[in-house]
């Protein structure tokens, strides 16, 4: 078994979406027994999942997110082109290599709306991206799209490189009731991480 991460770490000053608030990682205290720090961060901050309140497309927050629907097979999806079926499509674009520059939150892909009507016909519990947005700069339709449908989105992962065709994606968000929380998401690979279930006709 091998466990990759696909999340951004979360540090002082780090970037974030144009117009979304700064983190701010402080020591509060510090004496010869503990430490206590606080944390100050916008919900979109680095890997995050969005939930349909996002987009006005219901009142389901994170926090509404079953455990259950969190996790599943992950396929990726590279270059519009789905290479495997399952659960939770990863949307590889190579983009997360321009993390921490400045052009990271500026002409990033997104993803086309035919791919998006076709994970909402198949059913797919979630879609995750390794860039800013499933969107281009300045749209929201695909946002809407799914999200209106139930599907979650996770927006900045990284690491979709190292993915095999199959494996176990986990997503673990804070049980928070707002339409975004910063997540820890990894892949789960090799023997028994993969679902029971046969899933290469892409259908739940």
């Amino acid at each position: 078994m091998k466990i990759i991460d696909l999340t951004h770490k979360i540090e002082d000053s780090m970037p974030v979406f144009p117009g979304d608030p700064p983190v701010k990682l402080r020591i509060e205290s510090s004496d010869a027994h503990y430490i206590t720090s606080s944390l100050s961060l916008g919900m979109h901050t680095g890997t995050h999942i969005d939930a349909p309140l996002h987009a006005h497309c219901s009142a389901l927050t994170v926090d509404g997110i079953g455990l259950e629907e969190l996790t599943g097979e992950g396929f990726l999806v590279s270059g519009g082109e789905i290479l495997n079926g399952g659960d939770i499509a990863v949307i590889r674009t190579g983009w997360s290599s321009r993390w921490g520059s400045e052009g990271y939150f500026r002409d990033y892909p997104g993803i086309k709306r035919r791919l998006a009507e076709e994970l909402v016909e198949h059913e797919v519990l979630g879609v995750c991206i390794d860039g800013p947005s499933v969107d281009r700069p300045g749209e929201t339709d695909i946002h809407r799209l799914l999200l209106k449908n139930g599907i979650w989105i996770v927006e900045n992962i990284t690491n979709t490189g190292l993915l095999p065709p199959k494996f176990r994606l986990f997503v673990v968000p804070l049980s928070v009731r707002a339409e975004a929380s910063p997540a820890r998401v990894f892949a789960v690979t090799g023997s028994g991480s993969g679902s029971s279930k046969d899933r290469s006709s892409f259908q739940r």
